[in-house]
């Protein structure tokens, strides 16, 4: 067993449409990344960097590496995390960066980073831990760092016949999950139409930015 694969089977909990996830990844890690390099997002991360200020950025769900890739090319400092453990190698492989095998819904880390990328990763997170997710990318996210997100338009909890889990948000429903962190300033939301696995899709975005603190040291 590598180190990669023991520390996927520490992270293993009791959510089978999870483990149903992670299993179509794992197996279909080289072909996904391949589907995927394409996509062309160029006015998406142009609108999440502005956003974002100087310092690391984390790929939170990185996929193949196509996104890390991406910044790396804008010179940004980036890290990078995903459930599956063949699509972190995959993605260390492909970028250079080490990517770490970590979930969403037990992530924790005491970097603090100036933007975290969430792209059509978070979708994959059950509906009534989402909230608890959100949070944890907002505790490693800096002051006045950017939170970015999609999902998949809708407003129902799925699981597709090759296994994966799906939680499809609309507009009423993801503004829901970040107005419950009180720390996160909402910035934007707008409508994607593009790509994915399944062909055409529409995708929900939106960006939201960690608050300054505004607490006064005690002497």
């Amino acid at each position: 067993m590598t180190p990669i694969q023991h520390r996927q089977q520490e992270l293993a909990f009791d959510d089978p449409d999870s483990e149903g996830t992670i299993a179509y990844y794992n197996r279909r890690a080289e072909a996904y990344a391949d589907e995927t390099a394409h996509l062309d997002l160029g006015e998406v991360y142009d609108r999440f960097l502005a956003l974002t200020p100087a310092g690391p950025i984390l790929d939170a769900g990185s996929g193949g590496g196509r996104d890390t890739l991406a910044f790396l090319s804008r010179n940004r400092e980036v890290d990078a995390f995903d459930g599956s453990a063949e699509l972190a190698r995959v993605s260390t492989e492909r970028t250079g960066v080490r990517t770490q095998v970590a979930r969403f819904e037990t992530f924790e880390t005491t970097k603090r980073y100036a933007g975290i990328w969430a792209c059509a990763s978070l979708l994959h997170v059950a509906q009534f831990e989402l909230s608890d997710a959100i949070g944890r990318l907002t505790n490693a996210l800096a002051a006045n760092g950017a939170l970015f997100m999609s999902f998949k338009y809708g407003d129902e909890q799925r699981v597709e016949r090759d296994g994966r889990r799906f939680t499809d948000l609309n507009e009423v429903s993801l503004s829901m999950h970040i107005h419950r962190q009180a720390r996160l300033r909402f910035d934007s939301m707008w409508m994607f139409e593009g790509d994915s696995t399944a062909g055409r899709t529409s995708w929900l975005n939106a960006i939201a930015v960690r608050r300054a603190s505004t607490g006064k040291k005690r002497p």
